[in-house]
Order: C-alpha cells, then sequence, then structure tokens
C-alpha cells in the first residue's frame, strides 16, 4: 500500500443541514456547559468594594455607605453571585487618594487570586484619578482575571470597552479637583482668621474642653517639653536628650497620647518602643515656635490634590498670630536653643565634646574653629585652631588659642559682667542699648560698604564680557583666550553674586534684630554664685566667640566675646565709667 496520500476535491454543500446545525449545537452546548461548572467552581470572591469621602457626606443618604451596600447586595442577587465579600472600610477617604485601607485590603485579595469580581456602585466609588482609576480597571484587573462592574454607569468588563467610561473618570477627577480648591479656599480662610489648621496641638499642649479652638497647657507634658529646652541649653544634641528621654521612661508623643484616650495620625507599629524618641521629633520641637505662645500657620503644603505628599514652605510664607495660648518655653531659652542649632557643637576624633565647641570663629576669615587634642594631651595642652587654617595653610593663619587660656578669660569676663550687671542694673540697661546701636551701625556701614563694592564689580563685569564678545567678533581677540578670559569673569561674577546674596541677607536679619537687655539680666541673676564654667552657663550667655591672629610685635590677640541679647560689650570699661560717675555725684553731693 502507498504511503502517499492525494487530495480529493469535493464540493461544499450550499446551506447548512439541520442535522449539522444540530450536532454543532450539541458540541458548543457541551463547552458551554463545561464552562459554567468550571466557572461556578472557580468563582472565586465577589467583592463589594464601597467608598465615602468626607466631602460626599455633604450630598446626603444616596451616596452613604450603607446604600451603596443595599446597592450591591441588590445587583448580586439579580445576578446571582453568592460568594460575595464587602469592602467597606474607606468611611472619609479622599477618592484620588489609592492608599485607602480598604481598597488595599482588595488590592492584596485580587493578587492572591482570591477575587474574581469587583462592584461597585459607581466609577467615583472607584476612585477620582482617572490615570489611576484606568490603570485598574484597564491593565491590572485583566491580568488577574478580574471582571470589573459599575453598577450605575453601565459598565461591565465583560462587554468590552465602554467609550464613556475614560470620559466619565476625567469628569470625576474635575470633580475632585474642584472639590479640592474649595477644601483649600476653606482651610485658607481659617488660617488667615488665627484659626489653628491642625488637627492634633503640638506635645505639650492640649485642645481646651470649653472651647476645642483654643489650647490649653497639658502641664503633665509640657513639663517634658521644658525638660528637653533644658537639656538642649546643657549641651546635648537630639539624639543624646532621645537617649536620656528613653533611659528614664518619658513615653514619646505618640504613646503618651495614645495613653490619654486620643487619635494618632500614625499609628505605632506592633512592638515598638513606647520610649524611644527619633532625633527628628527632639529636633522639631526645639525649633516649634508654637511653645513660645504663638499660633503657626501655613508651615507646610501639599504638593497636590492627587498627592499626600507634604512639602515645607518658604518661613517666608508663614502666617504667625502672637499670643494665641500660653507658653510652655520662655522666650530667652528659645533664642539660645536656635543659636545652638544653628551652631552645632562638635566631637573630637576621640569623642570628646568640649565647653567651648560650636562657640568659637576666627576673627580673620569667618570660619569655625576646631578642637585639637591627642590621646596623651594634659588638659594644658588641648587647643582649637581655625578650621580654614586645617584646609589650606595660604588660605588663613592658625589663630590657635589653649583651652586653658580661653577658659581663664572667658570666666574672668562672665564675672565681670555678673558684677557689674548686679551692681549698676540701670546703667547697664542704657549703656547696653548705646553700644548695640554703636556696634550695629559699624557693622551696618561695613556691609553696605562691601555690598556696594560687589555690586559695582559686578556691573563692571558685564561691561567686561561686552567688550570681550566684541573683541572676538572683530578678530581682536582669539577663541582660545576669549574662552580662558570670560570663564574666570563668570567665575568671579558668580562668586560675587554669592557674597552680596548673603550680605543683603545678613542686613535685612540684622535690621530686624533688637537689642534684649531684659533678657540678659535675667540670665545674670540666674548665675549671681557661678563658680565655674559648663557647657549650660557659656549656652546661656555667649552667642560667639571671635579669636583674632596673634600680634607679632606685641605677641597679643583680640579676644571678642558676643552675647546672647546684647552682642559684644566691655563690661570692664562699663564698670570703670559707672565708679567714675558714682565717685563724681559722690563729691558733688
Amino acid at each position: 500500500m502507498s504511503n502517499t496520500f492525494s487530495f480529493q476535491q469535493i464540493s461544499a454543500p450550499k446551506v447548512l443541514s439541520a442535522e449539522v446545525r444540530e450536532a454543532i449545537s450539541n458540541n458548543v452546548l457541551q463547552f458551554y456547559v463545561r464552562d459554567q461548572q468550571q466557572n461556578a467552581q472557580d468563582e472565586g470572591i465577589t467583592a463589594l468594594y464601597e467608598r465615602l469621602s468626607q466631602e460626599d457626606k455633604l450630598e446626603g443618604e444616596s451616596n452613604s455607605i450603607a446604600n451603596q451596600k443595599k446597592i450591591l447586595e441588590r445587583y448580586c442577587r439579580e445576578h446571582g453571585y453568592t460568594a460575595i465579600r464587602h469592602y467597606d472600610e474607606d468611611d472619609g477617604y479622599s477618592g484620588t487618594n489609592f492608599n485607602r485601607p480598604g481598597f488595599q485590603r482588595m488590592l492584596a485579595d485580587i493578587k492572591a487570586g482570591k477575587i474574581k469580581r469587583v462592584i461597585v456602585k459607581d466609577m467615583s466609588r472607584f476612585g477620582r484619578d482617572y490615570l489611576q482609576v484606568g490603570f485598574y480597571t484597564d491593565m491590572l484587573f485583566p491580568d488577574f482575571g478580574v471582571h470589573f462592574i459599575a453598577v450605575n454607569d453601565g459598565v461591565d468588563s465583560t462587554r468590552g470597552e465602554n467609550e464613556f467610561t475614560a470620559i466619565r473618570n476625567v469628569f470625576n477627577e474635575m470633580y475632585a479637583r474642584d472639590t479640592s480648591k474649595k477644601i483649600r479656599a476653606t482651610w485658607q480662610s481659617k488660617g488667615k482668621s488665627g484659626e489653628h489648621l491642625t488637627t492634633i496641638p503640638p506635645y505639650g499642649y492640649m485642645k481646651d474642653p470649653d472651647n476645642k479652638k483654643k489650647w490649653i497647657i497639658d502641664e503633665e507634658a509640657a513639663a517634658v517639653v521644658q525638660q528637653i529646652f533644658a537639656l538642649c541649653v546643657s549641651g546635648l544634641g537630639p539624639q543624646k536628650i532621645g537617649k536620656w528621654l528613653e533611659e528614664h521612661q518619658i513615653l514619646n508623643p505618640t504613646f503618651y497620647w495614645l495613653s490619654k484616650g486620643l487619635k494618632v495620625t500614625n499609628k505605632p507599629k506592633p512592638g515598638a518602643n513606647p520610649y524611644k524618641w527619633t532625633n527628628e521629633t527632639v529636633s522639631r520641637m526645639l525649633e516649634k515656635i508654637e511653645y513660645l505662645g504663638h499660633t503657626v500657620n501655613f508651615k507646610t503644603r501639599k504638593q497636590s490634590y492627587k498627592s499626600k505628599k507634604t512639602l515645607w514652605n518658604d518661613p517666608s510664607e508663614w502666617v504667625i498670630f502672637e499670643n494665641t495660648q500660653p507658653p510652655i518655653v520662655e522666650e530667652s531659652v528659645f533664642l539660645i536653643v536656635q543659636n545652638i542649632r544653628r551652631s552645632r557643637r562638635r566631637p573630637t576624633k576621640m569623642g570628646d565634646m568640649g565647653i567651648f565647641s560650636g562657640l568659637l570663629y576666627c576673627a580673620e576669615c569667618g570660619g569655625k574653629m576646631y578642637q585639637c587634642r591627642a590621646t596623651n594631651f594634659t588638659e594644658e595642652q588641648k587647643y582649637f585652631i581655625c578650621s580654614t587654617y586645617r584646609k589650606g595653610k595660604d588660605l588663613c593663619t592658625t589663630h590657635s588659642i589653649k583651652n586653658v587660656v580661653l577658659h581663664e578669660i572667658v570666666l574672668r569676663n562672665l564675672r565681670e559682667a555678673i558684677e557689674y550687671v548686679t551692681q549698676y542694673e540701670a546703667e547697664f540697661i542704657q549703656e547696653a542699648a548705646d553700644s548695640r546701636l554703636r556696634e550695629r551701625d559699624a557693622e551696618f556701614s561695613r556691609k553696605r560698604e562691601t555690598l556696594s563694592r560687589a555690586e559695582s564689580r559686578i556691573a563692571e563685569l558685564d561691561n567686561l564680557f561686552k567688550h570681550l564678545y566684541e573683541d572676538n567678533v572683530t578678530g581682536k581677540l582669539s577663541d582660545e583666550r576669549f574662552i580662558k578670559m570670560s570663564r574666570d569673569y563668570e567665575l568671579e561674577q558668580e562668586n560675587l553674586k554669592s557674597m552680596a546674596e548673603v550680605l543683603r541677607e545678613e542686613i535685612k536679619q540684622q535690621e530686624k534684630q533688637k537689642t534684649n537687655v531684659k533678657a540678659f539680666i535675667s540670665v545674670v541673676k540666674k548665675y549671681t554664685d557661678m563658680q565655674e564654667l559648663d557647657a549650660s552657663i557659656l549656652r546661656e550667655f555667649i552667642d560667639r566667640i571671635e579669636v583674632s591672629h596673634t600680634d607679632k610685635k606685641s605677641k597679643t590677640r583680640e579676644i571678642t566675646i558676643v552675647y546672647n541679647f546684647i552682642g559684644a560689650f566691655d563690661f570692664e570699661r562699663a564698670k570703670e565709667k559707672a565708679q567714675n560717675t558714682t565717685q563724681k555725684q559722690q563729691r558733688t553731693a
């Protein structure tokens, strides 16, 4: 027998016979029944998703969670879906936020293969960000074989694409954008009228039971706030303050609020240490203007109505309402802490944190001075050196000064200050005001002169650029020479512009500064019996210490102590002047 086959042409019937139709129908019916049985076995869960935002609640009962449940359950009964599960936790969540607990739980079940169908009342219940909605309904759900239905909008993914779905999603997002604008306008109005915009008062305050818009002091927490500021003044940084609080078993703000039965924004993870204080928590507390008794609104903003990310506003955009609640921290202490935070102390490589660390500056270059020591150094051998000089010997001179010498000078000056202020308080008030005014005028004059020179040179460089370009075009200057000179001029101009910007800001800040003689007097009265120096005393009295280079001829140097609240002040000269005035008065009496 031949193994080859030949093709035999046949003529197809002109019509489909009834027998064939019946046979095909029976076969197809078998497949359909088989698929239906398989689907029944693999139906999985029908997820009924409900959501209601705070704004939707204003529209009445039609969008309530309970009403959504009724509509979805009725639809399931009518279509034979029995294995239903509600995902109804998202009461009060915006449609632009897809990080909702109910939605995320449903999403986890979808990815685990548990859900075969998702039903919502309408597309707006699912979400109001058309790109996100489209991602889930057009990409993720089909990938996991999920059947999606929006009852009132007539959306059913088994029927293919609905041309109006995309348009409807865009309108839903437009609604969310419009609602966001209205909420923002209300929020702006409240903030500008002086109302607190924060839901939870800062740690140390609580809402007044008689008026929820007012804050009153929570004495238990406020005592901790004051202790944190005191620890900072004593020389401890945020990390060490946090460790101190943990060692003394002080509940951190989150666990403290929970212990009082209050709601918190971010619930702690199971097993979290209730006494753990993070650096960020301590740092932010040390910078809170609210502790002075003021309301500060518009410190932050949301990136957009879609995003929950919070961004800090420029401080110039903050709106501050003074004396809206009792203060927890004295202004003098708050200012000292800000000075400390601005000039953070730097430990040596051996971990030694000197009491003068962060206070010393080079009088010539303005750079910080760092402590130097070694394992075999005695206390008399430790010294400070200019940080700029350490970067390059041709940049500045050493300005080195031994710790013991510095300690002796500062201790003597502080004792003179305490003695003078205690004996001649009235004279000090007048003298400090006059001295600060003279110092400020001289500093203003110097900085304005420097700024004027910088601005003149910037304008001069603009003209030089113009001439360089003209010389290059006319052939007087080669391309290579033009590129080199223009780069040099550009670099000089950039440096001048940066310097000018810094000077303008310094002048602006100095114009705002006020001499606070009474604050300095209150510090003096705390330490009338001072015997020795420590980091806390230094930071309460001193803003900075400027060390000049040693004069080669006289072998002497100038040490300028800039005090908090009053600036540089010559207490020895002021004391002599007061004594001379007193003696004259006694002779004429």
